[in-house]
């Protein structure tokens, strides 16, 4: 497509009794359209945080927590959660947790908001199911209304990240089965996906 200017210095100038043709009017159009399209092409951006797994304990016994890695402690697992800071106004995409998994352990990590009225447990925006990772695994789960239990109009408004109304966290959970053999829950790191407006 033509530069802007270009497409601005084609739009004839009007004058008193001239006949308005479809020059003025295509010439005008393909310049609103190049002023658009620039526009939306720079007006987007996309961004990761990537979240170190080291998990604030909400049970007993913790995560086993490292550089750069977070291990279950073994029976019967472990809850713990992170903070996040995501840029206010952007709009959450998905969320990647990779790691390790060897055995029958069981485990979950999950996107929630709170408000910061208060209240705990919070709602969930994204939910990965870590009983299905491999070894290794890479596994991105999206924002699903089913799992938010809520409509998709307010899911998408809850994606939208509101500082001055909401916490955000992540929580992990490893579940270890009793009578299985032995394995390990690794999470090497989270990461968030999202999309701001300028």
């Amino acid at each position: 497509m033509a530069d802007i200017q270009t497409l601005v210095n084609a739009i004839p100038d009007a004058n008193d009794g001239g006949i308005i043709s479809s020059d003025y009017h295509n010439t005008i159009k393909a310049a609103l359209l190049a002023i658009a399209s620039q526009l939306a092409g720079a007006g987007g951006t996309s961004g990761t945080l990537t979240l170190q797994p080291n998990f604030i304990s909400i049970s007993t016994p913790p995560w086993n927590v490292n550089i750069g890695v977070a291990s279950d402690p073994g029976p019967p697992g472990a809850d713990g959660f992170l903070p996040v800071s995501l840029p206010d106004g952007a709009v959450i995409q998905s969320m990647t947790v990779t790691g390790t998994r060897t055995g029958n352990n069981r485990g979950g990590v999950t996107l929630l908001v709170i408000p910061i009225s208060g209240g705990s447990g919070g709602t969930t925006l994204i939910q990965i199911d870590l009983s299905v990772a491999g070894n290794p695994y890479t596994l991105t789960g999206f924002p699903n209304p089913t799992e938010s239990k809520l409509t998709a109009a307010a899911l998408q408004q809850m994606l939208l990240v509101q500082n001055s109304q909401f916490k955000y966290v992540v929580e992990a959970t490893a579940e270890v089965l009793p009578n299985t053999p032995a394995g390990t829950l690794l999470i090497n790191a989270v990461q968030i996906a999202y999309t701001t407006g300028s």
